[in-house]
């Protein structure tokens, strides 16, 4: 079974969008698609996969002029 390459989400995730534009209209879509990135990072922290002291420090480093 052939496996989907990140183009074709994109292709397929860009039509849905779209399509979701054209029947709900600009604002629920919106938060659809607000709420569902909030989701997934929601879902890595959970998962692990997300290092909440790595991103802190990177902040800070970079206000701090730190590159």
């Amino acid at each position: 079974m052939a496996t989907w390459t990140n183009k074709q989400w994109g292709a397929l995730i860009g039509a849905l969008v779209v399509f979701s534009i054209a029947l709900v209209g600009w604002g629920d879509t919106a938060m659809v698609v607000i709420f569902g990135v909030i989701g997934y990072f929601v879902g890595k922290f959970l998962d692990g996969e997300l290092d909440l002291q790595d991103i802190q420090q990177r902040v800070q480093q970079r206000t701090r002029g730190g590159g």
